[in-house]
């Protein structure tokens, strides 16, 4: 008789013999898979460690820069297309080694923009616009350094650094830092503050300023503990240590000090001029100032005349080298302890040669 269910026994003996093959199988495969997985995982980490050794590094840190090196910076940093163009063009002509590892100092990133600037220069490659890009790009490349190091206590300020005291009118007083010590730092001050009535209060909170090498400027808040006369006739301030330290939004362009004479003169305005009429119109008169530092966005002119704010301006600087005048607005005065007041210029109008000649004597490329 035929049995289409088989022989209908339901052994369990029969059927642990039916499916014992089958879970063999599957812990075979089990730890062929978990062997596969162990060594992926050692082959990842030695890959891993390859990556991270020195040995690589001083590798990729030797051979020459490529595309998606610049391309890796871009992304990382929120550089624009035209930084991604200026950057690639000034490792291509100066034939660089990789440029990521370019961007831990502002002095490796500024040898680098110098010699392409000498290169491009000879070999008439800029534009005025594209000498502005290459001014642009390097300062983001400068503060992007400078946020990498950026300080967080009064015990990173070096020795021979300039603080700026803040007095309440607003008053800015240079200060050098002497010794930096683990509980206090020492700043020498100026005799006439030492013996002015209005210098600051011991233990009182009194504000200061600075700037690091690499350009970052910051606010601070500290305590002064004395004030000493030292044996060789100066006159010193004794600070406590902070950790109250604010970084300040940081300029669009980098600025330089120097003194230089200029003139500068009155400005009428007209808004929506008609066809044939220029929006700035110049006074006649102008008045010797001295430029005392300057950016390709504005600079600061001291003068004894008492000039308000929010005046618009037209400012000359023949000693740089710029023959055209600049329109400016003073957007802030400052009365100095000489009793000249410092003026404070945003410029308005201003061509792209001149901010490139601006640029130039910024960085010092040309002198």
């Amino acid at each position: 008789m035929f049995l289409l269910y088989g022989s209908g026994s339901g052994s369990p003996i029969e059927a642990r013999q039916t499916h014992a093959p089958d879970i063999a199988i599957i812990i075979v495969l089990l730890i062929i898979f978990a062997a596969i997985l162990g060594i992926a995982f050692v082959i990842y980490m030695r890959i891993a460690n390859y990556y991270k050794s020195e040995k690589y590094l001083e590798k990729e840190r030797n051979r020459k820069t490529k595309f998606k090196d610049v391309q890796k910076l871009a992304k990382e940093h929120n550089l624009s297309n035209a930084d991604c163009s200026i950057l690639w063009e000034v490792c291509r002509v100066t034939e660089c080694n990789n440029v990521v590892f370019y961007i831990k100092s502002n002095s490796e990133v500024n040898e680098l923009f110098r010699e392409a600037y000498q290169i491009m220069k000879d070999k008439k490659l800029f534009t005025e616009q594209k000498m502005n890009d290459f001014f642009v790009c390097l300062f983001k490349l400068e503060k992007i350094v400078a946020q990498t190091k950026k300080v967080l206590s009064t015990r990173q300020i070096p020795p021979s650094a300039v603080i700026f005291y803040i007095s309440n009118e607003g008053e800015q007083y240079p200060f050098t830092v002497i010794q930096n010590q683990k509980d206090f730092f020492t700043a020498e001050i100026p005799q006439f503050l030492y013996d002015e009535r209005r210098r600051p209060a011991l233990l009182t909170r009194s504000r200061f300023t600075f700037k690091t090498s690499d350009g970052l400027s910051y606010n601070l808040i500290t305590r002064i503990i004395r004030y000493n006369e030292g044996n060789d006739g100066k006159y010193y301030m004794v600070l406590s240590h902070s950790e109250q330290l604010e970084c300040q939004a940081q300029r669009n362009f980098k600025r330089d000090f120097f003194e230089k004479e200029c003139h500068f003169s009155a400005v009428r305005v007209t808004d929506n001029p008609p066809k044939g009429v220029e929006k700035y119109q110049l006074s006649e008169k102008q008045y010797a100032g001295k430029l005392t530092n300057i950016s390709a966005g504005g600079c600061c002119i001291q003068t004894d005349l008492p000039i308000k704010e929010k005046q618009f301006i037209g400012v000359k600087l023949p000693e740089t080298g710029i023959e055209e005048t600049i329109i400016g607005i003073i957007k802030k005065t400052r009365r100095l302890p000489t009793g000249k007041l410092a003026l404070h210029i945003q410029f308005m109008q201003i061509s792209l040669s001149a901010k490139n000649r601006i640029y130039t004597l910024v960085y010092k490329y040309e002198l």
